[in-house]
């Protein structure tokens, strides 16, 4: 039931917002009393703050399912680039709730983010020690991870709000631009 409840929540305020996310609303939807809610959560913010470090343990998840175990450098990147497109076009609300939680969950919000750049920065560790990317100091990976975290926040916004005009073309023109962009800045030695 508390999962049910967490699932309700992330879609309603993917697609209405947080603001919008009422208890009334979301019991409603999961077709429970306010009592069950209050069985599994003190109150709305607590399940504010559960919601989306649930959904990003679900993508990370995902990506790692779906990235090849014996994938390295470029093609690697390429596969996580494209499971998280793939797991947004599957949770098109995802964004939002990612986007709106900083103001209307901080606690989630850095939860997501400290678990979301520690993954990120590991994974770039190892492509240092792989010898994948060169000419960048230990110390300048987490900016790294956050810039390509960045990055792909904004692509999905530009996948997502295209999908309905051009679907696949976009889609391959959003990793064509992905490709070009992180080869150049990562795996191309240094001069």
């Amino acid at each position: 039931m508390r999962q049910r409840i967490v699932e309700s929540a992330a879609q309603i305020i993917g697609e209405r917002g947080y603001a919008e996310a009422s208890i009334a609303r979301i019991v409603e939807e999961v077709g429970i009393s306010q009592g069950t809610f209050y069985r599994y959560f003190e109150t709305r913010q607590d399940l504010f703050d559960v919601v989306l470090p649930t959904y990003a343990e679900r993508m990370l998840e995902f990506i790692q399912k779906h990235v090849e175990v014996d994938a390295v450098g470029l093609e690697r990147e390429m596969q996580r680039m494209q499971a998280f497109l793939d797991f947004v076009a599957d949770h098109p609300w995802f964004a939002r709730v990612v986007d709106e939680a900083n103001v209307q969950a901080p606690a989630a919000n850095a939860a997501y983010f400290d678990r979301v750049v520690a993954g990120y920065v590991r994974t770039l560790k190892r492509a240092v020690e792989r010898g994948e990317i060169q000419g960048y100091e230990p110390d300048e990976l987490e900016g790294i991870a956050i810039a390509l975290l960045a990055a792909r926040s904004y692509y999905a916004k530009v996948y997502l709000s295209s999908m309905g005009r051009a679907g696949e073309s976009s889609r391959a023109t959003v990793l064509k631009g992905y490709r070009a962009f992180i080869e150049r800045a990562l795996f191309m030695p240094p001069r």
